[in-house]
């Protein structure tokens, strides 16, 4: 997909030949393999990728950042134009028992965000991995405080992207009249619905409806992927138009779409929109 960011080892990390296609493209099922996806591409399963996958960034390009919310000092990891015009920026928010450091770590999920990091980079965008203070009320309000300095800072779309539990925020930012305003797309992996969305002016409001895409593995433990399709399918039987998204990832447990969503695909999508 065309877009403003570029190919980057394109052959290691788009998708491969969908299994199903349907409503014109916004939902697909795609292949994963643990054998080919896993214990093929890691040198130690899970734990280590395979040199080939990571291009290690230029010195000084990772940036180890703090910001300050109700008397509160938390830090965050960035990378890319952080100083103002980013052509886009994402935030990554990380689920139970994660930190800043998942969302920039290069060996595992099969080096999927080292790839998301070079491509940052190249495209004079914005990438941030953030502490937050937990999944409730206090951890909201230091998201949206950072999403307010960076939308400023940022000439492009804005987007958020929150694994597991980490979705808690996505659907508070969303429902947030303020928050909500400011952001111009969220990307759900591995989560749940939250059925108050579907009743929500965040959906109804035709004349501003912000862009989702949905990643889910078939096979996942933790959060089935039934009620999150079941959202998708409800969503798009109220508004045919919406723009929604959802990759299924074929036998894909929980941690199948932080490794395998296609990060070029998906940003150039949202800066479409």
């Amino acid at each position: 997909m065309a877009g403003p960011i570029q190919p980057f080892k394109e052959t290691a990390f788009k998708y491969r030949k969908p299994l199903e296609v349907s409503d014109g493209g916004r939902f697909m099922k795609v292949p994963y393999d643990e054998l080919v996806d896993i214990n093929k591409r890691d040198e130690i399963p899970v734990r280590k990728v395979r040199s080939y996958f990571v291009q290690k960034l230029p010195p000084g390009a990772e940036k180890e950042l703090t910001y300050e919310v109700g008397g509160r000092k938390l830090a965050y990891r960035a990378v890319g134009k952080l100083d103002g015009g980013s052509k886009l920026t994402l935030i990554y928010l990380h689920g139970r028992g994660g930190n800043r450091d998942w969302g920039f770590d290069d060996e595992r999920f099969g080096g999927n965000f080292n790839r998301l990091k070079n491509m940052i980079i190249k495209a004079g965008a914005a990438y941030l991995s953030p502490d937050f203070t937990d999944f409730e009320a206090d951890g909201l309000a230091d998201i949206k405080s950072l999403i307010a300095r960076y939308r400023s800072l940022t000439s492009g779309k804005l987007i958020v992207a929150c694994g597991s539990l980490g979705n808690n925020h996505c659907w508070n930012l969303l429902l947030d009249a303020k928050a909500g305003s400011i952001i111009d797309g969220f990307v759900i992996l591995s989560g749940f619905p939250d059925d108050r969305v579907l009743s929500s002016q965040a959906v109804r409001n035709k004349a501003r409806q912000t862009p989702m895409l949905i990643g889910h593995g078939s096979w996942d433990p933790t959060f089935s992927y039934e009620p999150i399709l079941g959202f998708y399918r409800k969503l798009r039987e109220q508004q045919p138009d919406y723009p929604v998204r959802f990759i299924l990832f074929d036998t894909g447990k929980h941690g199948a779409p932080v490794r395998m969503i296609d990060w070029r695909d998906t940003l150039n999508w949202f800066a479409a929109q």
